[in-house]
């Protein structure tokens, strides 16, 4: 999923506002049980405030001391928290996470912009994919530790830019953008060893709903509460007020016909379609048939959805296998705050290829699958 980089984005704004330097600490490699996986990042503040979340609590304590060298002598670092050993003789932080985890420290220096973080940004903004490279142990000066670079791009339509592109790390960030997995990797350039991180940065997800309806509001709320951009339309006037839907992203005033000249839909990860209304949910559904989004909501009984499907006729086919009606996973919902966790639950669920059952009633094989699948290493 894409949504890891949001905080990133509102750190970026406050180091820009305090115009202070700060430490962005990556967790580029972990082993066994961890509360995040590589490719988690977390900001540390000169005061010690933190914007993210990488141990669940274990160790950010220490990860604030480990931070003083970097801002003191500007030189990255990566530190190793190992948590799989009873007891915490250790550090005495009271660690019981039973996994491992490598982290990179880096210099967000006022003066670059709060490189790499500003890449990150404008590329989160501009919509754009990519491979952000990050030295973590160097020999070569061209190359030192803490050296980060964003190549954008997605495996179907850069493969022939980033096959040409000046970089000596091309074909692990081509690796990378087709399995969308993080890694490390080892190279050798001009007799100097080189190590490598990398990790495949997405824009944030985005969801369009249609339907401006109170059961709406909590849609968008749990949506942006989880990072997403959020689009509301609606062809009612008075239903697509600011003060109603304050945290969407965008609000628009559309006829169903209105749909595809106004908005941009293959941008979009999923849609939920809540006008209440048949006739109307008829007029978007035919507007949206032609679309790519991958996940497509209906509220109401299956039937409800039947009724939907068969009004496209022949181009039914077109999108039937990405239909979900009546959407959301079975958790016993009833209130609306309950059912927008239910829809959302169900979309993140079905993006990420999971059955959405209790993480307790997995069997050894199917955490081993999801282990590989996330690329969370098993010790």
């Amino acid at each position: 999923m894409a949504n890891k980089i949001n905080h990133l984005i509102a750190a970026y704004r406050q180091l820009k506002q305090q115009a202070e330097d700060g430490v962005l600490a990556t967790i580029i490699e972990t082993f066994g049980s961890t509360y995040q996986k590589a490719g988690a990042r977390m900001l540390i503040t000169r005061q010690g405030q933190l914007i993210g979340l990488l141990g669940g609590g274990c160790f950010e304590r220490d990860l604030v001391e480990q931070a003083l060298p970097v801002f003191e002598t500007g030189e990255a670092r990566t530190v190793f928290y190992d948590m799989r050993f009873p007891g915490d003789v250790i550090w005495g932080l009271g660690l019981g996470c039973n996994g491992a985890a490598r982290i990179l420290l880096q210099l967000l220096k006022a003066e670059d912009d709060f490189s790499p973080l500003n890449v990150i940004t404008d590329a989160a903004e501009a919509n754009i994919p990519g491979v952000l490279v990050s030295i973590y142990q160097s020999e070569h000066s061209h190359y030192p530790v803490g050296h980060s670079s964003f190549l954008p791009g997605s495996i179907d339509t850069d493969r022939q830019l980033l096959t040409t592109a000046p970089f000596p790390f091309t074909a692990s960030v081509l690796q990378t953008l087709s399995q969308q997995k993080s890694r490390i990797e080892s190279h050798v350039i001009n007799n100097h060893d080189v190590k490598a991180f990398y990790d495949p940065l997405q824009p944030p997800l985005q969801l369009l709903v249609l339907g401006a309806g109170a059961d709406a509001i909590p849609l968008v709320q749990c949506a942006k509460s989880l990072g997403w951009r959020v689009t509301v339309a609606d062809h009612r006037l008075d239903h697509i007020k600011k003060e109603r839907f304050p945290q969407a992203d965008r609000l628009l005033h559309l006829i169903p016909q209105e749909l595809g000249d106004n908005l941009e839909l293959d941008q979009f990860n999923a849609l939920v379609l809540m006008t209440h209304n048949i006739e109307y949910d008829e007029r978007y559904l035919k507007a949206i048939v032609n679309s790519r989004i991958p996940f497509l909501g209906l509220l109401g009984p299956s039937h409800r959805k039947d009724r939907l499907l068969q009004s496209l006729g022949s181009d039914a086919s077109r999108i039937s296998n990405r239909v979900f009606g009546p959407v959301g996973l079975d958790i016993g919902a009833e209130t609306p705050e309950e059912i927008a966790l239910s829809i959302m639950a169900g979309i993140h669920a079905e993006l990420n290829g999971r059955s959405g059952r209790q993480l307790s009633l997995k069997t050894t094989a199917d955490l081993y699958e999801s282990q590989k699948i996330t690329g969370h290493k098993l010790a």
